[in-house]
């Protein structure tokens, strides 16, 4: 608990935000380390003005910081830091991780792709992200969301349903999530997880803040509805930030519903029709060079993917063009 306790030191510093500490956790190694340090050693990494309240623990929480590990030990809530073994890769790669999780499950998170939108979506939407999570199932690909009504519970009750892992990243702390989905997460394998002090509650501020960590755990993003004024479309952008694919399916096209998934298309997201496109995405290159050890047809490679004829041939047409598939008359083979 000593690693906790100096992380929430540090992070509770006048001015010191997830940037700041991302810089001083490369630079010094560990939150211990930092604050041992002087302000002349740690103003040429972060300026004066930051070294200097670092230096004097300028605001920091003390008495906070020891409630909140009296509170995860009695509440049995696990923690992790920047420092620590296990703390999800993905974050890690981002400008601002957060130095702290707080967390309830499984922190081993697989391979998952992302699946926000409306929290009042069409009856249409919601059946169609039902069959979205049906095709992740056919590839193992779990679900990362943030738990609201709407696109986001249905996508992590459709992980449920389908034996899939899902992880539901909240704006809020982890013991304000007393709704019965997450528990129906946390039964199921799954995990949910926060940035935020476990008795903290949403706010304006929260809820956008976590959608960059719900884009930084996502392989790719999915939204499947969103207005033009959607807290999706902050995820989508973070995702976009991140190098990270953005899909937007677009239901019925003169509903105000979709606007937001319109602005995304010309921000660079792709329109995608139905899960197949996304299997045809997550399928991994070197599983499909393993299955053209053999030569195929493009209809075997189509049906081993599980998508059009067109979109297999795209897929082989990338590989040719890198030199990893040839084509023998109406064979492809590696």
């Amino acid at each position: 608990m000593d690693r906790l306790y100096h992380w929430l030191i540090l992070s509770s510093i006048k001015g010191v935000g997830e940037k700041t500490l991302k810089t001083l956790y490369e630079k010094f190694g560990s939150a211990e380390n930092v604050l041992s340090l002087k302000e002349t050693d740690l103003t040429p990494v972060v300026g004066r003005s930051k070294a200097r309240a670092i230096a004097t623990r300028e605001g920091a929480e003390e008495k906070s910081a020891e409630r909140t590990i009296r509170l995860v030990e009695r509440e049995g809530i696990s923690t992790i830091t920047l420092e620590d073994e296990g703390y999800p890769p993905n974050l890690l790669e981002i400008p601002d991780p957060p130095p702290v999780l707080f967390y309830k499950g499984n922190i081993s998170i697989p391979a998952s792709a992302g699946v926000v939108g409306s929290r009042k979506p069409n009856a249409y939407t919601l059946r169609w992200v039902e069959d979205l999570v049906s095709g992740f199932s056919k590839v193992n690909l779990g679900v990362v969301s943030g738990g609201a009504q709407g696109v986001d519970r249905r996508a992590h009750e459709s992980a449920i349903s389908m034996g899939l892992h899902t992880t539901c990243v909240l704006g809020f702390g982890v013991l304000q999530a007393k709704d019965g989905l997450f528990e129906s997460i946390l039964k199921s394998g799954g995990l949910i997880l926060s940035e935020f002090l476990p008795n903290r509650g949403g706010d304006k501020f929260t809820f956008p803040k976590r959608n960059r960590i719900i884009a930084a755990l996502s392989e790719f993003l999915v939204v499947p509805e969103a207005s033009s004024k959607s807290g999706s479309l902050i995820t989508a952008r973070y995702a976009m930030d991140y190098g990270k694919k953005v899909y937007v399916h677009i239901g019925i096209g003169k509903s105000s519903s979709w606007d937001g998934c319109y602005k995304l298309l010309e921000e660079g997201a792709k329109v995608i029709k139905d899960h197949s496109h996304i299997i045809g995405v997550s399928q991994t290159s070197s599983g499909l060079e393993e299955f053209l050890q053999t030569p195929r047809t493009l209809e075997e490679v189509a049906d081993y993917l599980n998508v059009s004829t067109q979109e297999a041939m795209v897929k082989l047409t990338d590989l040719e063009l890198e030199g990893r598939v040839k084509r023998m008359g109406s064979f492809f083979c590696t």
